[in-house]
């Protein structure tokens, strides 16, 4: 089995597990009684450490292999979402959300490095876009499997679902046995240079910083539609298994925007394609606080999806062609821990709009965010 094939099975598997541990959190939040401002705790608490770890990795895996991290990851994952079937306590679920947050830097780190080393440059968006699409296709598959089993076994919906993150974390782990080592020719050799790893060096190349600060927003975005959409449901009073049936219409339509992400850039370019999904976006996000029925809500959230999907495959693309070779690994790290940056204070901005004006602020907050982002974003100047 190719290289390429595994980081595809493992990224549908591995997203599949990480799309539904995070709403089946707030689920076990909901069941505890636990206050709306728990919810963006343990949010922030799956992207607080990985803050730390994010850029000693991304360095470990550019002088090193990136296949034991990758490994390492997949373990993380599958541990916490065992561990979190018997969490009931604030501070349990705390500390399974950082092994989790852990987990995901680690694997995520290694793959976008992996995909980058081994690709040919002028396939970056097209490869990128795939591995984005598996991820999607996990996000897809994840609620609907939750939604199905809060229709058969909704009084222990919770554990079970853990219980079945943990197997597809596992499952996504066991994809990864046997990965190959890089071909000669996509090996790339460390420099002893070490301007080339420093931080600051790789934030200056053009277009890097403000392709993070998009992905920033994009990621934050999908993330309190995954955390706050159980809460939103539970005022409106929609059911967990409708729940779920919305967040996999969102997942699919990050598919579809995906797979057609290749001939988009190729027709329109990469700035141009990255700015309009922003603008898409920012309108589809702020739709879903208005009143109305669940059949329009999915549409919102299938048009959110569509604008959403795009953002994360194309900065990591963005980030992996200004980056020098022996780099990636640290851009990517960059790149992420500026995505947990976001993860870690803005779930504490939602959970304190989610307190004070109700879960519909937060909505209307991101909406706001990514179109400032849209406005902001200048095409990058030439290397």
């Amino acid at each position: 089995m190719g290289w390429f094939v595994r980081v595809i099975i493992h990224g549908t598997l591995f997203h599949g597990a990480l799309s539904t541990l995070r709403p089946v959190i707030s689920y076990r939040s909901i069941e505890a009684g636990l206050d709306p401002a728990w919810i963006g705790v343990f949010s922030a608490a799956l992207s607080l450490v990985p803050l730390f770890v994010a850029i000693p990795i991304g360095r470990w895996v550019d002088l090193h292999d990136e296949r034991p991290a990758y490994l390492l990851g997949s373990a993380f994952l599958t541990a916490s979402a065992l561990a979190l079937a018997w969490a009931h306590t604030p501070a349990a679920i705390i500390a399974c959300s950082i092994s989790a947050g852990i987990g995901l830097i680690l694997a995520m780190v290694a793959a976008q490095a992996m995909v980058a080393n081994r690709s040919p440059r002028d396939r970056f968006d097209s490869r990128f876009g795939l591995f984005a699409l598996a991820g999607s296709a996990g996000q897809l598959l994840g609620p609907l499997l939750l939604s199905a089993l809060a229709a058969t076994e909704p009084a222990d919906l919770t554990t079970q679902a853990f219980l079945g993150t943990g197997i597809a974390a596992a499952a996504s782990l066991l994809a990864l046995i046997g990965m190959p080592a890089a071909p000669p020719h996509a090996a790339t050799t460390p420099t002893d240079a070490p301007a080339r790893h420093r931080a600051i060096d790789v934030l200056r190349a053009p277009g890097v910083t403000p392709a993070i600060l998009s992905s920033l927003m994009v990621l934050a975005a999908i993330d309190m539609i995954i955390v706050y959409l159980p809460v939103l449901g539970e005022e409106r009073g929609i059911g967990a298994a409708t729940v779920s049936l919305l967040l996999a219409t969102r997942a699919g339509a990050s598919v579809v925007s995906r797979a057609f992400l290749g001939v988009a850039v190729a027709r329109k370019g990469r700035h141009s394609v990255l700015v309009t999904s922003l603008i898409v976006s920012a309108l589809s996000v702020a739709a879903l606080t208005l009143p109305q029925p669940t059949w329009t809500l999915a549409i919102a959230l299938a048009i959110a999806g569509l604008g959403l999907g795009i953002g994360q495959p194309l900065t990591m693309a963005w980030v992996a062609d200004a980056a020098a070779p022996s780099a990636r690994g640290t851009a990517m790290a960059l790149r992420m821990s500026g995505n947990q940056l976001g993860q870690t204070t803005l779930p504490l901005l939602a959970g304190a709009l989610a307190g004070g004006l109700g879960v519909s602020a937060i909505f209307v907050a991101f909406g706001g965010g990514l179109a400032a982002v849209a406005a902001g974003l200048r095409r990058p100047r030439p290397t």
